[in-house]
């Protein structure tokens, strides 16, 4: 099992560092949060990691910290009024999430050995949740910029490790010893 320590270090580093140089907003760690996380109306983005380790990297933002984003990385105007999610929004929320996720990954690599990232993954919606599978190590940090909340949550396991989990877990139709 991974070192909490080492999950919060990285994943704080990595988000303050990408909101400090990409975006010239301060971050501020507010809270350690547990595993479910509803949605009135919010934007998640997601990245797998792989390697000997493998898990994912999640992003949640509210609408208007996603409008705010796109604003501060393309250089444009913010628009007043109710935040539109458009294309750019969700273009720049995958790449924030690539970055911090990426910062992550080079953070715990001296842990996990060499790992990969896939490509950004953004769901946009209203009343949902998600959770990661409990056999991963992982984080899940609140921060505030700017007036506004969001989430980084990290998950990782050694891969010989869930390929253990999955191989209890019973498919109907096949006989499992």
């Amino acid at each position: 099992m991974m070192d909490q320590d080492v999950l919060v270090r990285s994943v704080t580093d990595a988000t303050s560092e990408v909101f400090s140089m990409m975006l010239d907003m301060q971050v501020e760690f507010t809270a350690v949060l547990g595993d479910t996380m509803p949605s009135n109306g919010g934007l998640v983005s997601l990245v797998g990691i792989t390697g000997e380790w493998g898990g994912s990297g999640v992003f949640c933002c509210s609408p208007a910290l996603a409008s705010l984003l796109s604003t501060r990385m393309l250089g444009t105007a913010p628009v007043a009024g109710k935040p539109i999610i458009d294309e750019e929004v969700l273009d720049v929320v995958a790449e924030v999430t690539n970055m911090v996720v990426g910062n992550i990954k080079n953070g715990v690599e001296a842990f996990t050995g060499p790992l990969a990232i896939s490509v950004p993954t953004v769901v946009h919606g209203r009343n949902f949740q998600f959770r990661s599978a409990s056999s991963l190590s992982g984080v899940a940090l609140a921060f505030s910029t700017e007036g506004e909340q969001f989430e980084v949550r990290i998950g990782l396991a050694p891969i010989f490790e869930q390929a253990s989990l999955r191989s209890r877990i019973p498919v109907l139709g096949l006989a499992h010893a």
